[in-house]
């Protein structure tokens, strides 16, 4: 299962990254990226692996669904507000219904070694659809989505695939489709561990 991203890879015509959370810092050779959002990064692990801590993301999205720096507790939401053009009232309905870490991880590794913790991808509708028949004719029930335009990869995937070990999709937000080369024919996908076998058997 260590190239776990490889077979998803080969098997659905897209480059899948892996995402694994740690505690203590990794022992491989991983580059320790500053000054990025997690989508972008996401991108950037293509090329080789990735560790992220705290001071490495600059998204105040990203950092709330780490639970490394709440929205609701800095100046930052008001800065969501502008920049989503929402009412602090809707946007603070929406952030408090986006999955995050009560109890933060200090690193997230991006292809490191090891199974990952869960594998994401940005595909097309019909790549979307094969998954989807392959769970449903495995599982023997529908896949319920929830979707959101805030916070989109970060910790409407990543997140809440991790914490709710289930198949989650997302269009992007803004920040996504710009700096994660999310294109605009593209879904995101996170698939959890627990879910691998579903797939690749």
């Amino acid at each position: 299962m260590n190239k776990v991203h490889q077979k998803f890879s080969g098997k659905f015509s897209s480059h899948w990254v892996k995402v694994k959370f740690y505690q203590e810092k990794p022992k491989d050779d991983a580059k320790r990226l500053k000054d990025v959002r997690f989508c972008e990064a996401t991108r950037k692990a293509i090329l080789g692996p990735i560790l992220l801590d705290k001071e490495s993301i600059t998204c105040p999205g990203a950092q709330h669904v780490f639970g490394w720096k709440s929205l609701f507790k800095n100046e930052s939401l008001q800065g969501c507000c502008d920049k989503q053009d929402m009412r602090e009232k809707t946007l603070k309905s929406m952030v408090s219904r986006v999955p995050f870490f009560k109890k933060p991880f200090k690193y997230i590794g991006l292809n490191t070694d090891g199974v990952p913790d869960l594998v994401m991808s940005y595909i097309p509708p019909q790549e979307v659809m094969s998954l989807i028949k392959i769970y449903n004719n495995k599982k023997g029930g529908n896949l319920d989505v929830s979707l959101c335009a805030i916070m989109a990869v970060c910790g409407c995937v990543a997140v809440k695939a991790y914490l709710e070990e289930k198949i989650c999709l997302s269009f992007g937000c803004d920040d996504s489709r710009k700096f994660a080369d999310m294109r605009r024919e593209n879904l995101a996908v996170g698939i959890p561990k627990k879910l691998f076998k579903i797939f690749l058997d």
